[in-house]
C-alpha cells in the first residue's frame, strides 16, 4: 500500500490516473477487477463526504482512473479530509492500495 496526498478544490472536476504493478514493476492486468474509494472527515466517521467512480482505461496495463464531479467537490467540506482506495480483484480479494489526506480547498465562486 502506499499513502499519497492530494489537493481537491470545491467545485471543480477531480480526475487522476494510477497504474497497478507488482513488487518487480510489471503492470497487473486488472481487466476484470473494479475499485472502491472515499473521502471522511475522520477514519471513523459515518459521514462520507464523497465517493469516487473509478473507470479503468486500460486493463492490461493496469490504467484506473478515479474521479469526483463538480458537483461532489462542491458539497465537500474544506479543509483537511482523509481518503483510501481498495482494489477487488475478480478472485474477491480486497487490497488497500492507496491512502491519503485530502486538503480541500474552499470554493470561493458559486
Amino acid at each position: 500500500m502506499a499513502s499519497h496526498d492530494i489537493t481537491i478544490d470545491q467545485g471543480s472536476t477531480f480526475s487522476k490516473t494510477l497504474t497497478l504493478k507488482d513488487d518487480q514493476n510489471v503492470v497487473i492486468n486488472i481487466t476484470n477487477d473494479t475499485f472502491r474509494g472515499q473521502v471522511r472527515k475522520h477514519h471513523s466517521s459515518t459521514d462520507i463526504q464523497a465517493t469516487f467512480s473509478f473507470t479503468i482505461t486500460d486493463g492490461p496495463n493496469g490504467v484506473v482512473t478515479w474521479s469526483l464531479t463538480d458537483t461532489q467537490t462542491s458539497a465537500m467540506s474544506s479543509g483537511k479530509l482523509l481518503y483510501d482506495i481498495e482494489w477487488v480483484q475478480s478472485s474477491g480479494t480486497v487490497t488497500r492500495i492507496l491512502d491519503g489526506i485530502v486538503d480541500s480547498s474552499p470554493e470561493i465562486t458559486r
